[in-house]
């Protein structure tokens, strides 16, 4: 059985996801304040990893929807 996508349905669901990803975000940046930019040692293990994190997520989810995009259009060929 083919199961059929509705793109709208998509859409809003990204848009939602996006919406609540960028809005906490800017919540977690919201920082009381502090003098050193880089709190720790980049070598650090222990250090947190929020250096370019939102485009890897970005990137994530453009790949994702390109593989099912591409994969619909297999099953329906």
């Amino acid at each position: 059985m083919i199961y059929t996508v509705n793109m709208k349905k998509i859409s809003l669901y990204l848009f939602a996801t996006l919406s609540v990803v960028l809005l906490n975000i800017v919540t977690v940046m919201a920082d009381p304040g502090g003098s050193d930019p880089l709190p720790c040692d980049p070598d650090d293990p222990n250090c947190p990893l929020d250096t370019w994190v939102i485009v890897l997520v970005a990137a994530a989810l453009i790949a994702a929807v390109i593989h099912l995009q591409r994969k619909q259009k297999a099953l329906q060929a």
